[in-house]
């Protein structure tokens, strides 16, 4: 193996195979990260084995493993090589693939503010801006689902505006990077960064909040890799909201509409953010929790837009039965990317898979509906 990789605790690799037992995409394919693992240590090299695409690096192997191993990691770092032999199957006409690499091109200027309405305040002075992300474009992509997209970044606007704060929007607002990054284009990351760095050092702002899971926990713990210490916190609007209800800033409307939340992966196994968005939904609901949930809660079934077939269908809709089978009336998610595959799993008609139909919402539209700035007494 390359000796520059760092080490993510794969030479503690042992024949226990609680990675594959938990691993959703082993149920689906013949997939075992142990097996992988395996190889490259015996080969000495990076396996080409198109497993290491099929992996959705959801974390859950990680969170199982009792020796420290983190897999999703270690298989995001065979990736680079493995493109240069191998590469990965592109879903969506890789139309999310020419939108990141399209914001990386300098010349070219994102207009990405047009889902902004009048009564939405913002101010080119605030401390804290909220990062928009990929949420617009996939507004125009999935618009066949009808999920308006755009009702997520207007909700974030309106909420930070309940809160008393009018936030700053970067006007040449890149892709944040993620796919780039777990899909092993170093390169195409890297350029995305510091065109997004260059807007945020000049913002002069000492918070940035991010409603895509996605996007924070890449500005949080992937951009320091590139550029050092940022100047500013990272922080999800979900972690905002909820401290907003509970210093009594918000207050929601009475409703005892039952609610189930599935956890992104990016918030909550990557990034440890369980209790923030469950303290909102408790606010404006009641909350009915499935049977796997927070840390063993499933992933959604699609990384970086690659790799997505009919075989990820099943844990898909395994998930909505899962979440009707309580007795929410609604699932709550807080991930743009859940809510699109999620309604795409419930749209296709295959009459050979039971599907659920059950209404989805995202968490921050939900909150906006609900909260409004707590009345002086």
């Amino acid at each position: 193996m390359n000796a520059d990789r760092p080490s993510y605790g794969e030479e503690k690799c042992i024949d226990c195979g609680k990675c594959t037992y938990s691993c959703p995409v082993s149920r689906m394919r013949d997939f075992s990260p142990r097996d992988i693992v395996a190889r490259a240590q015996l080969e000495g090299r990076v396996p080409r084995d198109r497993g290491i695409w099929q992996c959705m690096n959801c974390g859950m192997c990680t969170q199982v493993c009792q020796n420290g191993v983190r897999f999703h990691v270690y298989v995001r770092s065979l990736r680079p090589e493995l493109s240069r032999s191998l590469r990965p199957e592109r879903n969506h006409g890789a139309m999310p693939d020419e939108i990141m690499r399209l914001n990386s091109v300098p010349g070219i200027r994102p207009r990405k503010q047009g889902w902004l309405t009048k009564e939405l305040e913002t101010s080119e002075g605030s401390d804290t801006l909220l990062f928009v992300g990929c949420t617009p474009y996939f507004d125009v992509i999935f618009r066949y689902l009808d999920l308006q997209m755009n009702a997520i970044p207007r909700a974030a606007v309106s909420l930070l505006n309940r809160m008393g704060e009018r936030p700053k929007l970067l006007r040449e607002e890149r892709c944040c990077g993620h796919d780039a990054y777990w899909s092993g284009n170093d390169e195409l990351f890297a350029k995305l960064v510091r065109l997004n760095m260059e807007q945020l050092d000049k913002a002069k702002v000492k918070e940035v909040l991010a409603f895509c899971p996605e996007c924070m926990s890449t500005l949080r713990d992937l951009y320091p890799k590139v550029v050092g210490p940022l100047g500013f916190k990272v922080r999800s609007l979900s972690e905002r909201i909820a401290e907003a209800i509970n210093e009594g800033e918000l207050e929601a409307s009475d409703s005892d509409e039952k609610l189930t939340f599935h956890d992104p992966c990016r918030l909550g196994r990557h990034s440890g953010v369980y209790e923030e968005p469950r303290s909102v939904l408790k606010a404006v609901g009641e909350l009915e929790e499935m049977p796997r949930s927070k840390e063993l809660g499933p992933c959604c079934g699609v990384s970086a837009w690659m790799e997505c077939g009919s075989d990820t269908r099943p844990w898909q809709l395994e998930r909505l039965r899962e979440a009707s089978e309580t007795v929410a009336s609604r699932m709550v998610t807080a991930c743009p990317k859940c809510l699109i595959h999620f309604t795409c799993a419930m749209s296709e008609r295959t009459p050979l898979l039971p599907r659920a139909k059950l209404p989805l919402v995202d968490l921050h539209v939900l909150a906006d509906e609900r909260l409004r700035p707590k009345k002086a007494k």
